[in-house]
């Protein structure tokens, strides 16, 4: 088995791909080809989904598949990723927000490239708007340009050569991109120029960051250029995203919702064909695949502990196969999985969201200590229907601060919204599943072979909690014991105050992207066999961040795929 027949196996993030492998790598079931379909149209609309659910390889094959009809539709599609965002944290250009005026850029890039990808632009063109606008003479020159406009203002998040750095931006530079205004009128003119019929703007990890008033300065862009031929598109986390007081869901953009999870015998074999092709495109031909699909229940329940998440499945699964692809193989791995990736993560959420640092804690202590033992006690009480519930759910009027603890779990993935379901005296509640995986590692179902057990779970089988249980209440008043506390009148601060609502004094912002530069490299999403080659050389995130694949590619076996995803992990690390 050579290493390389492993590589797309370990690439299980979208950027970890070359784009002429997306399209062949893709899998598309009816729910995909739905969500590509909707994501074609005018309009706006926002793509929601924990980590790993697939927002952007739904966005990479929208691209794609636009792309292959241009010639005939005239629509244009342009993806855009903005995962290092947190780099700017808080950083000014000439007094202006550098952010803003980054995404401005970053949008003009990724338009001006793509125009010269798919050849409206040429080397001949007399007529480009962009050379005229930016008085550069030819097409390398400009992506030169715009290139190193965007690296400058990343730059500036140094506090090195400020001044140097901004007189190479130049002050008119920076006074039109910072007009979104200006933009929509370049994308106008591109529009009218090449006879576009729509361009559609596909914004991935715009609102990822966990900094407010960045995701806000984001909607606001959004919001401004949406209408008319130009739709655009948004890839948000669940739960905590915020929009900005003049961003309306529904009204401004639509909601499409991934991570639905269908226990029943046509969910699990619509996973199970789905999971199974992704395997098979990413194994080449030969006795490892074999080898793999030799044991193909083994295999399903690693597709069924994924919970309906690609990523999970694809770091499961490697786990299980470094350990031997025993049944023993996947008690381990997924044990590990939970121990080291999904727990870690929710636990993470501290450092980058310092405001709701307690209610990270809080969150996961009831789900652990109250929720998952009570449905334990549920599916193990012996029943005549032999149901086996991985769901709970809670009145809609549930306390706000328990909510938040609950909608952090969503955003890292532990647990998902199932939808709304009604419950006792003639009451509706929120739905939540728990994570199998981590259900499973928990011991909460009647039985230990995973394999049994999936055939049991039910949507309709779940675990009632009142709002007003008297045991959250115990929760939520240690909650509010452990409270942050105003610097000047010593009263309790809520968590998304900018102000202290009692003396009005201001909250000091804590750096989120400091202290996450400064964390282990081991701390990232890669395996630790890699980890152990690439820490002697750049033992901080850090130092990967800033480094170039052509560095990382100086380490022994990382080359080409491996240093792609050595960066995109950094990369995502800083930006959630």
């Amino acid at each position: 088995m050579s290493v390389k027949d492993f590589d797309l196996i370990h690439a299980a993030r979208t950027e970890d791909l070359e784009d002429s492998q997306v399209s062949e790598l893709a899998v598309i079931g009816k729910t995909e080809a739905d969500v590509i379909a909707k994501l074609k149209f005018s309009g706006a609309h926002l793509l929601q989904g924990a980590r790993g659910i697939g927002k952007s390889m739904l966005f990479r094959e929208t691209e794609a598949e636009l792309d292959k009809d241009f010639k005939e539709d005239r629509i244009l599609a342009v993806y855009v990723n903005f995962k290092t965002s947190t780099l700017l944290e808080g950083v000014k250009a000439d007094n202006k927000n550098a952010f803003q005026i980054w995404v401005g850029a970053k949008i003009l890039q990724a338009l001006y490239e793509k125009l010269i990808g798919i050849a409206v632009i040429v080397s001949d063109s007399s007529s480009d708007p962009f050379k005229r606008i930016f008085g550069v003479e030819t097409i390398f020159g400009m992506k030169k340009a715009l290139q190193e406009k965007i690296h400058l203002l990343q730059k500036l998040s140094k506090n090195e050569n400020k001044e140097e750095v901004l007189s190479k931006l130049g002050r008119e530079f920076l006074d039109k991109v910072n007009d979104i205004s200006y933009i929509l009128e370049i994308i106008k003119e591109i529009a009218s120029e090449y006879n576009l019929n729509r361009i559609v703007f596909l914004f991935d990890e715009a609102a990822h960051t966990f900094i407010p008033e960045q995701q806000e300065i984001f909607f606001e862009i959004f919001k401004l250029l949406h209408g008319g031929n130009i739709a655009v598109k948004a890839a948000v986390y669940p739960s905590i995203t915020s929009y900005g007081k003049n961003f309306e869901i529904g009204h401004d953009a639509i909601l499409i919702t991934l991570g639905t999870f269908e226990p029943g015998t046509t969910g699990r074999d619509a996973s199970r064909k789905l999971y199974r092709e992704l395997i098979t495109k990413r194994i080449p031909e030969g006795r490892l695949k074999k080898a793999i699909f030799s044991k193909g229940e083994l295999l399903d329940q690693c597709i069924y502990l994924s919970s309906g998440n690609p990523r999970a499945f694809l770091h499961l699964f490697n786990r299980v196969y470094e350990r031997g692809y025993t049944d023993r193989a996947l008690l381990l791995a997924t044990q590990d999985y939970v121990d080291q990736e999904l727990l870690p993560y929710h636990q993470g959420l501290s450092k980058r969201l310092p405001k709701y640092s307690h209610h990270v804690k809080l969150g996961l202590n009831i789900l652990r200590e109250y929720i998952i033992p009570e449905i334990r006690k549920k599916n193990i009480r012996e029943k005549k229907t032999q149901y086996q519930s991985a769901f709970f759910t809670l009145q809609r009027d549930m306390p706000p601060n328990l909510k938040l603890a609950l909608d952090l779990l969503c955003y890292s993935g532990v647990l998902s919204k199932q939808g709304t379901v009604k419950i006792a005296s003639r009451q509706t509640g929120q739905r939540y599943m728990v994570h199998l995986a981590l259900l499973f590692t928990e011991k909460a179902f009647i039985s230990n072979k995973f394999g049994e057990v999936i055939s049991m779970i039910s949507l309709t089988d779940y675990r009632e909690f009142s709002s007003g249980d008297s045991t959250f209440d115990n929760y939520l008043e240690e909650l509010k014991k452990s409270s942050a506390e105003c610097q000047e009148c010593s009263s309790e601060i809520p968590p998304n105050a900018k102000f202290c609502p009692e003396c009005g004094a201001k909250v000091e912002e804590k750096s989120i992207v400091g202290q996450l530069l400064d964390d282990s490299v081991r701390k990232i999403s890669i395996s630790s066999a890699i980890a152990d080659r690439v820490e002697p050389e750049f033992p901080l995130v850090g130092d990967v961040v800033h480094a170039t694949r052509h560095e990382l590619m100086r380490i022994n076996y990382i080359k080409e795929v491996r240093s792609k995803m050595i960066k995109n992990a950094a990369e995502e690390y800083i930006s959630g």
